[in-house]
This record gives C-alpha cells, sequence and structure tokens, in this order.
C-alpha cells in the first residue's frame, strides 16, 4: 500500500479545556426588551373589533362588562346618596306593578 496515512491522538485534560476556555454562555446580540402589549389602547381596539362576536349575558359576556365597570364607577363616581333615589323609585315600581297584577287577577276571578 503505497497510500500510508498516520494518525496521531492528541488528547486534552478536561481540567485544562475549563482553565483555558470560557464556557459560560454569552449572546451574540444583546436581548430585545419586550414592552408590555397590553394597554387600554390595545383593550378598547380589541373591543371594537370584538364587539359584536361578545354574547349578550354569560361567561365574557356584555353583561360581565357592564357590572365590572359599573364597580368601579360606583365607587369611585356615585354615592349611594345618589342611587338611593332610583333604588326607591324601582321600589315603587314594582309595588305598583303587584297591584296592578292583583287587579288584573281579580278582574279574571270575577268573571
Amino acid at each position: 500500500m503505497a497510500n500510508e496515512v498516520h494518525l496521531k491522538q492528541t488528547s486534552v485534560k478536561r481540567s485544562d479545556v475549563e482553565n483555558l476556555t470560557d464556557t459560560s454562555f454569552k449572546y451574540f446580540a444583546k436581548p430585545i426588551e419586550q414592552s408590555d402589549p397590553d394597554t387600554v389602547e390595545e383593550l378598547f381596539r380589541l373591543y371594537k373589533k370584538l364587539y359584536l362576536e361578545l354574547p349578550v349575558t354569560g361567561e365574557n359576556s356584555h353583561q360581565v362588562l357592564v357590572e365590572e365597570s359599573s364597580k368601579v364607577y360606583l365607587q369611585e363616581g356615585m354615592s349611594t346618596a345618589d342611587i338611593q333615589p332610583l333604588l326607591n323609585e324601582v321600589a315603587d315600581l314594582r309595588k305598583r306593578l303587584l297591584e296592578a297584577n292583583e287587579q288584573i287577577q281579580n278582574l279574571v276571578n270575577a268573571k
């Protein structure tokens, strides 16, 4: 065989490699800081986009949005003094409706 290849094995101790080379991880480029995409503007952009897809009642619905927003509005904007006249009117209307239904029932039973 005319073409002989001679191989020479060179070995290096692991301790020598660790002492001579930096094995810590480094970035090739500085990492880009991610900004938080959750903003008020993004909320309203999504609300306008998904407005018709939201159910009227139930979980994740217009009703839930109104209830949650009302909690904040009532805590910051209105006092019980502002709401009490409305509650009194609702109670009065319920009472009048009940009386009207009783009159209707009495007229039906009288025939």
